[in-house]
Parts: structure tokens; C-alpha cells; sequence
């Protein structure tokens, strides 16, 4: 679900518009400044920190040929705006094609119902390299 060159395992960002820069240069098929602006765009609507150290910031995005997710880990816990007001250390980032907002919807439900597994979040901070972050998405049947 997610590809080894789309994770950040430990982001040093200072804020939430600094992460989600970061992130964007994870994806050189895309124009940074696009998912930079859509993102944040989303983000002033109201803050995609749904709590327990998780945040999933996502977009529609035009000309977009298939979902693109990538993923960052913060490990000294970023302010994200979150509904509890926590810091956020797990940073999902989701992109889906214009047109297809019922996709778009079950990818961002599949993913919070993921992420709101504390076992699952548990095993986020432990892994210790992006192929074993990778596999650990994959496992959980996230793609499915």
C-alpha cells in the first residue's frame, strides 16, 4: 500500500506545514508546490489530526492517474492541530484522483480504522527501516 520510497521513518520537522513539505518530496511525480497547496488547503477546512498521535492529511487532486499514499513518522511527536491536542508522531498522507470521490472515502475510512488500532500504532513506532514499515501496511490488509 505504501511504496519503501514514499516513508519517512523519522521527520525532524518543527511544524505541520514543514512535515507535510517534507512528505510532498517524497513523491517526485508529482509538483511538491500542487500537494503542498492541496493539502494545506484541506488543513484550513479543519485539522485531518483525528487523535491518539495520528493524522491523515488528504486531498483530491486533479490529473491524478491512481491513489498515491505516503507516510511519516515523527518520533518526537509534532503539533498537528489535533482533535485531542496531542502531538502527532504518525503522519498518513493520502492523494486520490478528482474524480473519484467515492474512493477517496473508503481509502480515508480503511486507513482511520486502521490507524485507530493501538497495537497497530505500537508496532508503527517500532519498526525500524521503510521495507519493514512497508510490509507491516501491507500485512494489515490496509491495500485489501
Amino acid at each position: 500500500m505504501i511504496p519503501i520510497d514514499c516513508i519517512l521513518m523519522a521527520s525532524e520537522a518543527r511544524s505541520k506545514r514543514a512535515l507535510i513539505t517534507e512528505m510532498a518530496g517524497l513523491l517526485p511525480a508529482l509538483d511538491p508546490d500542487q500537494v503542498l497547496e492541496l493539502i494545506m488547503g484541506r488543513e484550513h477546512l479543519g485539522s485531518t489530526g483525528i487523535g491518539h498521535g495520528v493524522a491523515i492529511p488528504h486531498s483530491r487532486m486533479p490529473d491524478l492517474p491512481q491513489p498515491i499514499v505516503a507516510m511519516a513518522r515523527h518520533l518526537g511527536g509534532i503539533d498537528f492541530d489535533a482533535i485531542d491536542g496531542q502531538p502527532v508522531y504518525i503522519v498518513v498522507m493520502l492523494l486520490v484522483p478528482d474524480d473519484e470521490e467515492g474512493q477517496h472515502l473508503e481509502l480515508l475510512a480503511k486507513l482511520a480504522r486502521l490507524l485507530q488500532r493501538c497495537a497497530f500504532r505500537e508496532a508503527i513506532m517500532a519498526v525500524s527501516n521503510a521495507q519493514e514499515m512497508s510490509c507491516l501496511f501491507e500485512e494489515s490488509g490496509a491495500s485489501r
